[in-house]
Order: structure tokens, then C-alpha cells, then sequence
């Protein structure tokens, strides 16, 4: 794995950023220098714990790359920052060197939390004040981050080498094969499994409430991976144990853009937070166009225009027929019909990352850095059960669970029945998670989710393909997307030449 041939710093998890790498590259070897130098006491564990979480940050940009941008939802940005590699995922016609595909980030991240495992007992043998029921409860949230980053990858590329172990030293051999998806998803059960056992249900502030995994965060996360493994009442099992906590927490209509901003809703789960000072934000990098002009992403006028004015949520008021009822339809006040150009067709700003408040065009400073980036939050918790109710054949039961989520759209529920079944029904259910939570990552995953299920294959096709925002016909990218395995992302060609014992995807050997 090329990224771990180039560790030299013991990655202890981004507690040492403040003093740079280029201090310890003239010390000790970096096995010995972790050991000896820096778990000493638990200020230094907790220290390297916050890294953990910083180092989320870093891979945010793949995380939403993988899961998301090759979504019906997405057009591409008129901005500089749109370039070839993300064009190649509109177009669903990706290749081997597309640097968008390296998982370079996510690894180094994991290797931290690694390091964190192995080494942060060390301290209590140090520090008589640390107490290792304190320890427990960090050790349980490193393996809920390690867990969730091997859930992407394993939604991304399917099978992955799984590291268990830090990469400290370079005697060691960093050669590790892909293990089968069933393997590696067995492997983040158990992770999640020491997780909900060590966590503490919640903290003492706000911020540590949101910023940090707790037991929901863990139930949440366990109920997608249940649900990507098609086991239908553990999903609901783990959604159900979510309800006492958030059923009547769901923000209110005219409220809802108090999710995004300032974020740390009461429907929240787990979101990761942004400060004034430490990293920015890069959502309003990735959807701005107002201020900047330099936006990667927009969104799909045509299909959003078919998908919710004909199909899902008929306006309702005429108050509201030019903001936002639907979570990302606001248009910007740039133009008087709310379009903007793109070359292949006109597209709509993604508003819900870029305003202030609803119902009005007021937008946030250019320099703004605090919007936090949502992991899970309740009404994603209501469509997974919903969708695993209607995989057990209980359609009444989802229809039920869509209309919690709608009432609190304001906009009309579904009567007995006219939510459908089979593909009707599913068909649905995606493009209801799309206008809820379209732009927060996860998308693609859902459609290829169901899509992999026995007679829903054709549904991620017809999505993907209808309405395409840069103009791609129909069959072309019917075409493209007919085998599942491009549905799953090839290994970057740098680490196939580097890792000896991972071999390239068939599917992607000739791209």
C-alpha cells in the first residue's frame, strides 16, 4: 500500500500537527519514538484521540466523492474546481488513474486509529490519574471511527485490505491483499460491536454530544451496515433503539434549515464539528457559486424538476414555490428564474450549505467555516427503516415511517397504498432520501444498496441515466453502468504498483 511506504512520523494521530512531521524524521525510530515519547499521560491519549477525529477531515472529500456525486442529483459546477477526474464520476466513466479513487487518506487515517489503539494503554501504566474506565470509553470511540471509515470503503470498493495493525516502523511489510466485502464487513461488526459496548451513551456538552461517537452514533452506524447486509429486523432493531431518543426530537417545518445552520440539531446524531479556528468546513467550497465561482458541484435542474413537481411534492404554497420545501431547491438570486449555465444545461445552486436562514436569499460570508458535515442524523435512521420494513414485505408499516418524514416537510402525506410496492415502491424511497438528504453523501450508496437486491438491479440505471446533467444519452449511460462491478470503484493504479499483493479489478484491468 503505497501511502504506508511513506509513513515516517508513527501517525499518532494528528495530535502532533501543531509541531510538524519534520521534527521526528531526525529521532528515534518511529516505533520507539511512540512508545517512549508521547503516551506518557492521558492528556497526551486525549490529545490523540481529538486527532482521530480531526482526521475525518481529510477524507471528507473522498467520503463524498464515493458516496454521493454520482447521485441523479448532481450537475457539474461552472467553477474551476469542477475538473476531469469528477466529471469522469458524472459520467459514470471512471478510470484507474483518477486520483479521485485513491483511498491514500483513509488508510493513513486508519493507521492512526491503529496506533491509537495499540499504544494509549501505555499510559496508565504513566499517569495514576487516568483511569481505565476512561481509557475504555476512548478506545470504544476509536473503534467506531475505525469502523465507519471501513464502511465507506467497503461501500466503495467493495473488497479491501483490512490493517489491524499501525505501521510504526519501516522493517514492516506494508503488502496487504484485499479481503472479501463479507470479511471486512464482519470485521467492522466487531469494531462496533467493543464500540457499543464502551461508549458512553452521551457527554457533558453540546459540542462533545455532536462532535463525538456516542452509543446512537454506534446504533446508527451499525443499522447502515446491517441494512448494505440485507439482515432486515436487525436493522430495524438498531433503528427502533434510536426512536426513544429522537422520535420527538424531529425539527419542526419552518424550522428546518436550523439543521444546517448553525448545525447541532435536535435531530442530530452525529456531525462533525467546525470552529472559527482549525479547519474549515469545505461545504461552502464544494456548492458555492455566489460568492466564489469556483464550486464543484450543482445541482440537476431537470431531474429535480421531474422528480419533484410531477412525481414526489406538488407546490403546495406559492409562498414557498421559489424557496425551499425540499431540502435543496432554493435558486440564487444571481439570476431572476433561479438557473445557472453550466455548458451542458442549466442547474441550481445547493442552498441548504450556502444561506443563513430559509425563505430568504441571504447568503453566508464567503469566509464562512463552520458548517458542520452530518454523518447520520434521525430522518436517515426513518428511510433505512422504512426501507427495511418494506423489504420484509410490511409496505403499510414504510408508508407509515415516509409520512412522519413528510409531515415534517409540510408537504402532503401518502395515502394507504399510493406509495406502491416492489420497484414502484423503491423507486420511490430513493428519490425521497435524495430530496431529504441529497447533497449530504450518501446517495450513491443507497441506489446501489437496493440496486444490488435480486430484481431491483435496473433501478440505479434508470436513476443514473435518465435526465442526465451532462447530457449523456440514455443508453450510453445504460451502457456504462450494466455490469454491478462499475458500480464499485477501481483500485487507483498507484496502488496496485505498490502493493504487491493487491490485484486490479477485472472489470477495470483495460481502463
Amino acid at each position: 500500500m503505497r501511502v504506508l511506504n511513506t509513513i515516517k512520523c508513527g501517525l499518532l494521530g494528528l495530535m502532533f500537527l501543531a509541531s510538524g512531521c519534520d521534527n521526528f524524521l531526525d529521532v528515534d525510530t518511529p516505533d520507539n519514538l511512540v512508545k517512549d515519547e508521547f503516551w506518557q499521560n492521558r492528556d497526551q491519549v486525549y490529545s490523540s484521540l481529538m486527532g482521530i477525529y480531526t482526521s475525518l477531515h481529510s477524507s471528507l472529500n473522498s467520503f463524498h466523492v464515493w458516496g454521493d456525486i454520482r447521485s441523479s442529483l448532481y450537475a457539474p459546477g461552472v467553477g474551476s474546481e469542477f475538473s476531469t477526474n469528477y466529471a469522469q464520476f458524472l459520467q459514470h466513466d471512471i478510470y484507474t488513474k483518477n486520483g479521485l479513487t485513491s483511498w491514500s487518506q483513509v488508510y493513513k487515517s486508519i493507521t492512526w486509529v491503529n496506533s491509537f489503539i495499540l499504544n494509549a494503554p501505555l499510559a496508565l501504566n504513566n499517569d495514576p490519574t487516568f483511569q481505565e474506565a476512561e481509557l475504555t470509553n476512548m478506545l470504544g470511540e476509536a473503534y467506531a471511527v475505525r469502523a465507519l471509515y471501513y464502511f465507506y470503503l467497503v461501500r466503495t470498493f467493495k473488497d479491501v485490505p483490512i490493517i489491524k495493525e499501525p505501521y510504526e516502523s519501516d522493517s514492516q511489510d506494508v503488502n496487504t491483499a484485499a479481503s472479501p466485502e463479507e470479511v471486512v464487513l464482519d470485521f467492522i461488526e466487531e469494531d462496533l460491536d467493543f464500540a457499543l459496548k464502551n461508549i458512553p451513551e452521551t457527554y457533558l456538552t453540546v459540542n462533545e454530544r455532536y462532535g463525538r461517537v456516542t452509543k446512537n452514533a454506534v446504533r446508527a452506524i451499525w443499522a447502515d451496515v446491517k441494512l448494505w447486509r440485507n439482515q432486515y429486523q436487525q436493522c430495524i432493531d438498531l433503528c427502533s433503539s434510536l426512536d426513544a431518543g429522537y422520535a420527538n426530537s424531529l425539527v419542526e417545518p419552518q424550522d428546518w434549515y436550523t439543521i444546517f445552520s448553525p448545525g447541532n440539531s435536535s435531530e442530530s446524531i452525529f456531525e462533525l464539528q467546525y470552529l472559527q479556528i482549525g479547519p474549515g468546513s469545505p461545504l461552502y467550497g464544494w456548492f458555492s457559486y455566489y460568492d466564489t465561482g469556483k464550486e464543484k458541484y450543482l445541482a440537476n435542474l431537470s431531474n429535480i424538476k421531474v422528480n419533484s413537481e410531477e412525481i414526489l411534492y406538488p407546490i403546495v404554497s406559492e409562498l414557498y414555490s421559489t424557496s425551499d420545501t425540499i431540502r435543496l431547491k432554493s435558486y440564487g438570486a444571481f439570476r431572476t428564474d433561479g438557473t445557472i449555465s453550466t455548458g451542458y444545461g442549466s442547474a441550481l445552486e445547493v442552498y441548504k450549505y450556502l444561506g443563513q436562514s430559509a425563505y430568504q436569499r441571504s447568503y453566508r460570508s464567503q469566509n464562512n467555516r463552520t458548517a458542520n458535515y452530518i454523518f447520520y442524523r434521525y430522518r436517515e435512521v426513518l428511510f433505512m427503516k422504512a426501507e427495511a420494513y418494506a423489504m420484509l414485505g410490511e409496505y403499510g408499516e414504510a408508508e407509515n415511517i415516509l409520512n412522519i418524514i413528510r409531515e415534517h416537510c409540510d408537504i402532503p402525506l401518502l395515502s394507504p397504498g399510493e406509495g406502491g410496492e416492489g420497484m414502484e415502491f423503491f423507486s420511490r424511497l430513493l428519490m425521497e432520501r435524495e430530496f431529504e438528504l441529497g447533497f449530504e453523501g450518501k446517495e450513491w450508496f443507497a441506489a446501489v444498496r437496493v440496486s444490488r437486491r435480486s430484481g431491483y438491479e435496473s433501478i440505479l440505471i434508470e436513476k443514473a441515466a435518465t435526465n442526465h446533467s451532462m447530457g449523456q444519452p440514455f443508453q450510453v449511460i445504460r451502457a456504462r453502468l450494466l455490469n454491478p462491478e462499475s458500480w464499485f470503484l477501481p483500485y487507483y493504479y498507484e496502488e496496485v504498483e505498490y502493493n504487491h499483493q493487491l490485484e486490479q479489478k477485472e472489470f477495470y484491468k483495460n481502463k
